[in-house]
């Protein structure tokens, strides 16, 4: 099997640091990117132990967008393999989105939109020249309807659909597949003391599905698988049935 390297964004999250373990197990090159250097830290010193693994990191913050680029190149020179990329990173603003205030809901759009798109898009001219690779987004069952509890972060989550066609579309003579998650309810800090969660995943079940859902390239997949069903039913309420829903 190839090696490849796989470049982490928002590597601290629960998820993500599943997916290095099966990574580095498969005995992928890995380059961690996140804010929490101390975290980032203790990850590689995990994974090079554990596995041997050829681990790296840098600093990266989703906002600030004017970094990108230069966090690219320092990846791509630390590169040994072929990359693919994981962008895993995201945020929701405790409490209501109906209470949020303007710059919550600017901050919970960039972290998780626009700052998807501007990493993605720092990569991008290195995938069309290595002909190969993955481009794995972690997406949301939220973005596949809008509620009054989280309209702001399902927003966000609903422009990266779009975007992944696109993408999926731009890069098919290029041999780069181009896979959206989209996830239900998982153990993570995020979903912490959030009323109504229920049929909550592991993160390492997740990230095993992740794994899957790259290594075959799938366009886009649920997980867990029923949310597909939920997410469907739930697509059906009408619009104005909806408005009157409290969820």
């Amino acid at each position: 099997m190839t090696q490849k390297c796989w470049i982490i964004a928002g590597a601290t999250s629960a998820i993500a640091t599943c997916f290095a373990h099966i990574a580095a197990k498969k005995g992928d090159q890995l380059i961690l990117l996140g804010r929490d250097l101390e975290k980032l830290t203790a990850i590689q010193n995990d994974l090079q132990v554990r596995y041997r693994a050829d681990v790296s990191f840098f600093a990266f913050d989703a906002l600030k967008t004017d970094e990108h680029e230069a966090i690219a190149v320092s990846c791509l020179q630390c590169a040994t393999h072929p990359i693919s990329l994981l962008v895993a990173f995201g945020a929701m603003i405790s409490g209501s989105a109906s209470t949020h205030s303007r710059a919550e809901m600017l901050t919970t759009i960039d972290t998780n939109f626009t700052g998807a798109v501007s990493i993605t898009g720092a990569f991008l001219p290195f995938f069309k020249k290595q002909k190969q690779g993955h481009i794995l987004f972690l997406g949301s069952v939220a973005g596949d309807r809008g509620r009054a509890s989280n309209f702001d972060y399902g927003s966000a989550k609903a422009a990266l659909v779009p975007f992944c066609d696109g993408l999926r579309a731009t890069l098919r003579n290029d041999h780069v597949s181009v896979t959206l998650m989209k996830m239900g309810y998982i153990d993570t800090p995020m979903i912490y003391g959030k009323p109504g969660v229920f049929l909550v995943a592991k993160p390492m079940d997740c990230a095993r599905a992740c794994w899957h859902a790259a290594e075959n390239k799938v366009a886009m997949r649920y997980f867990p698988w029923f949310w597909r069903w939920i997410m469907l039913i739930f697509k059906m309420i009408p619009r104005f049935v909806m408005s009157r829903i409290n969820v």
